[in-house]
């Protein structure tokens, strides 16, 4: 008898099989507590639906995730991981027209522009 197992695994999915249920365990067990130590344990915070995305901005960095200084890459992954799709030319604008405004602060980080509030 086989033993299948089927999820998501870094941006796509993952099928394993194992002729016994010990060796599916030991299998998962070994994948999951190695992947924990290799990535970075970042939580993304929980977002309303139906912001706008200067709210969905301010809200973002509002929280305990935007307490560190966030590049442009990491906010889009954020808005995506709360199923908030917005162009990357209307996030790169409105992040920029929010720092013009004074909501937010835009400085460089090696080499690259991070935002966070003031």
């Amino acid at each position: 008898m086989k033993f299948i197992w089927k999820g998501s695994w870094r941006n796509g999915e993952l099928l394993i099989e194992a002729q016994t249920l010990e060796e599916l365990n030991k299998i998962l067990d070994d994948m999951f507590v190695s992947s924990s130590r290799d990535l970075p344990q970042t939580i993304t915070p929980v977002l309303p639906s139906g912001l706008g995305c200067s709210d969905a901005i301010k809200t973002l960095l509002a929280s305990e995730w935007g307490k560190q200084p966030r590049g442009f890459a990491e906010i889009k992954n954020a808005f995506e991981a709360n199923a908030l799709y917005f162009s990357k030319g209307t996030l790169s604008g409105t992040l920029r027209f929010l720092e013009k405004r004074g909501d937010l602060r835009r400085f460089k980080k090696a080499g690259k522009w991070v935002y966070m509030t003031k």
